[in-house]
């Protein structure tokens, strides 16, 4: 997909996070695994936690960096197959929790790539950051999931 403007950038990855939840809390439901449940409940929670996050600064937010134009292009179709193809109800909680994290990082990278792309010091900073916090939230799926295992 095609953006032009930093705010659609933004948009879309809020949509995205939505679009995880959505998947993620439908599994939920139809898994048999307690775990697995678990997982998804809190993976479902966060990814909710993230698009609010995001849409909170894209709207509330007058940054300059995110009335910039510059033309960016995002492929989401071997993240979003992966993501079809890895949600099934028989997966383990542990494929469950290495799915969650290989998005992260898909989004890990997304930001890096945009950064390097950005036109102006306000875009980069703004997907460094980003970036760093989708960093540290990977860190922390991947303990509190672990965690959520081990009961």
């Amino acid at each position: 997909m095609r953006f032009d403007q930093t705010g659609e950038v933004l948009h879309f990855v809020e949509r995205f996070h939505e679009d995880i939840a959505h998947a993620y809390a439908k599994l939920g439901e139809e898994v048999a695994q307690r775990r697995s449940r678990l997982l998804l409940d809190y993976m479902a929670g966060r990814e909710i936690r993230l698009a609010e996050a995001v849409r909170s600064f894209a709207h509330d937010s007058d940054d300059p960096a995110l009335k910039e134009w510059d033309p960016f292009t995002i492929d989401d179709s071997k993240v979003r197959a992966r993501l079809r193809d890895g949600l099934d109800a028989a997966a383990p909680p542990d494929d469950l929790l290495e799915l969650g994290l290989e998005i992260a990082e898909w989004f890990e990278q997304l930001y890096a790539r945009l950064a390097a792309k950005s036109g102006t010091p306000e875009q980069k900073t703004l997907f460094e950051s980003l970036r760093e916090r989708t960093e540290n939230e990977k860190h922390k799926l991947a303990r509190n999931g672990n965690m959520l295992m081990d009961f």
